[in-house]
This record gives C-alpha cells, sequence and structure tokens, in this order.
C-alpha cells in the first residue's frame, strides 16, 4: 500500500509595511533625542559639580578661618570647667557670629570636641546661636532662598551635649578634629537642606584640640540646578521639535525620487512601459538615485523590446501550431476508416466506370 504525500504549503508571513520616509525621520529623531538626552545630562552633571566645588571652597574657607580666630587652650578650659554664660564662652560665641554674619550661608556654625576614646560621638561646645532672651537685631532676617534655611536661636546645643551617629555623626566630621574635610552629600532637615564642613581648632602647642562645624544653606544649588534644569529643557524641547521638522523635510526632500521611482516600478510591473524618467535624475550632478533611475530606463527599453519580440515570435508560434494542428486533423480523417471505406468505395466506381463499353456509356448520355 502506497503513501501519498502531500504538498508541503509555507505560511504567508505578516508583513506591515513602513515607508522609507518614516524609518529615516523615526531613525534621526531617536538619535537626536538620545543626543539631547546625554547633553542634557552631562550640563545638569557639570552645573551641579560646579555648584558644589564652590560651595565646598566656600565652606572650608570659612570652617578655618572661624576655627584660626579661635584659642585652644581657652576652648579646651572651657569644655572641662566653664559653663555656658562664661566670659569665654560668649567670646567664642561674638566670634562664630562674626564669622557667620560675612557669609549670609552659614547659617549653623559651631564648635565641638572627641573625647579619647570615643569614635562613636563628639560632645558640642559653643555655637553661634544668640544666648537665651537675646533677639536679633531689625533687618538681620535673611531673605530669599536663605530665609528657608535659617536656624532659629533657640536650636543652641549645650555645652558638653553629645553627637552620636543616631543624630547624624559621620566620619567626615569625627575626622575634623585633626584635618579639614567638608561632607560629600547634601544633608536636610526642617530648617533647609546643607552641606557641613570642619577644621580643626589647635592650642598653643600645635595639637588639635577640638573642630569648628559649619553647616552652610545648599538652598541656592538647588535653586540654581532647579533652574538650570527647566531652562534646558525648554532649549533642549524646542530645539528638538525645531530638529524633527527639519529632519522631516530633508528626510522628505531626500526620498521623495525613491518613492517616485517605486511608482514608476508599480506601473512597469503593470505593463506601462510609457514612462517619463527624466524627472528623476539630472544632468550635472548625480548621485545614487540618479544612477538608478538611468538603469531602470536602459532597463525599461530593453524589457519592451524583449517583450515586443517575444510577442512577435509567439504569435509566428500560435500559427505554426495552427498548421500543424490542421495537418494533424486532416490526417486524422484521412486515417479513419469511414474515409479509407469511402475511398475504396470512390476507386471502385471509377473503377467500373472506366471498364463500361462505350455504347453503354453513350445511352446513359
Amino acid at each position: 500500500m502506497s503513501e501519498t504525500t502531500q504538498p508541503v504549503t509555507k505560511k504567508e508571513k505578516h508583513t506591515v509595511f513602513v515607508s522609507l520616509r518614516t524609518k529615516l525621520i523615526a531613525g534621526l529623531a531617536v538619535l537626536v533625542l538620545i543626543s539631547f538626552a546625554a547633553l542634557y545630562l552631562w550640563l545638569d552633571n557639570f552645573v551641579t559639580n560646579m555648584m558644589m566645588q564652590n560651595l565646598r571652597r566656600d565652606l572650608l574657607a570659612t570652617a578655618e578661618t572661624a576655627a584660626a580666630g579661635v584659642n585652644g587652650d581657652e576652648h579646651t578650659n572651657l569644655y572641662q570647667h566653664g559653663q555656658i554664660d562664661d566670659a569665654a564662652y560668649t567670646q567664642i560665641a561674638n566670634w562664630l557670629r562674626s564669622v557667620k554674619a560675612t557669609n549670609p550661608k552659614a547659617s549653623g556654625v559651631y564648635t565641638f570636641v572627641q573625647l579619647p576614646g570615643e569614635t562613636d560621638r563628639v560632645h558640642f561646645v559653643v555655637s553661634a546661636a544668640l544666648p537665651p532672651g537675646s533677639t536679633e537685631k531689625p533687618g538681620s532676617t535673611r531673605s530669599g532662598a536663605l530665609s528657608d534655611c535659617q536656624i532659629p536661636p533657640s536650636s543652641r546645643p549645650a555645652l558638653g551635649e553629645a553627637y552620636t551617629w543616631a543624630d547624624g555623626l559621620s566620619p567626615t566630621m569625627l575626622a575634623g578634629v585633626k584635618q579639614p574635610g567638608v561632607e560629600t552629600q547634601l544633608w536636610s532637615d526642617q530648617w533647609g537642606t546643607w552641606l557641613s564642613g570642619y577644621a580643626p581648632i589647635y592650642n598653643s602647642a600645635g595639637q588639635p584640640v577640638g573642630a569648628v562645624g559649619v553647616d552652610m544653606c545648599a538652598a541656592n544649588v538647588i535653586q540654581l540646578q532647579n533652574n538650570v534644569r527647566r531652562s534646558t529643557l525648554l532649549v533642549f524641547g524646542g530645539a528638538l521639535l525645531l530638529l524633527i521638522v527639519v529632519v522631516g523635510l530633508v528626510a522628505a526632500s531626500v526620498t521623495r525620487p525613491v518613492l517616485q521611482l517605486t511608482s514608476l516600478a508599480d506601473r512597469i510591473g503593470g505593463g506601462d512601459y510609457d514612462l517619463d524618467f527624466s524627472k528623476l535624475y539630472s544632468t550635472r550632478v548625480q548621485d545614487e538615485v540618479d544612477k538608478l533611475a538611468n538603469v531602470f530606463e536602459l532597463m525599461v527599453g530593453k524589457v519592451y523590446s524583449r517583450e515586443q519580440a517575444l510577442r512577435a515570435r509567439v504569435a509566428q508560434l500560435e500559427i505554426m501550431i495552427d498548421h500543424s494542428k490542421l495537418e494533424t486533423q486532416v490526417q486524422e480523417i484521412v486515417d479513419s476508416d469511414f474515409f479509407q471505406d469511402l475511398r475504396s468505395k470512390v476507386q471502385d466506381m471509377r473503377s467500373r466506370f472506366k471498364e463500361q463499353p462505350p455504347a453503354d456509356k453513350e445511352e446513359k448520355k
């Protein structure tokens, strides 16, 4: 028993037509968008880093200036034996407030010490905040973005108050009693966003015995960063829309000859060879499309000539085939039994007619 095999039919693939112009516009738009996004990120990072570097330099200079004006021996004696209202405390606090007044961004200025063996805490000593019961002088209130970073006088820490990791102690602050340093990250609380820096306080023997800490307002950095981002987005958005329009116009001008050539190719496929290719190529400056149009024009001429020759040959073959069919049909008739029988009868009649006597032939006439 033989098995019959069925022909395998290929499944038709679902295709989606996307014009060359659409592909070109989409590709260039994505490329421009990626370029703008990379430029935006670079500009944002550049401006932020520049502002942070300026803030760090300003912060470090303020902390070192404040530390240089503090007597280390008096500061140590104040921490060990003094009170918050002692003359030494008032003198150091006034100095810190004078430093604070020279820099509007320095809202928090204070001193601290680290006791031997304590690696998890420091102790506050003097603060630039106003003493209890004091009020700010008229006109000293800050305006603008810095007004959001104003630390109230009531926030003055007590002399000897501990500051631990849970409160926000950092490695940079611990190292500040030995060498100047600035935090790498901004931090925020209920009074604003800050960047802190530290500088050591030295005694008469040149040994570090404490440090000055400065909390500098970073609101201007945030504000400038937001302004730059907003302005950059507006500029880049407008430029992107303009470039998309320009890219669309360029893509249209570039793909127009290709679309026209595609339309002519469709007409050629339908058997229309009376086409004009002269509008698709320039006689002076030519590109790939011009050469393609020239090649198409030559191909159309050759195809048309070959088609005419083929039609003439087909007509000749049809005539030859018809003549061959006629001869075949005649031969079939001649070879048929009916024709052979008829032919035999005709030959018999001719033979009898020839054998008949002349008298009989005349009588019949």
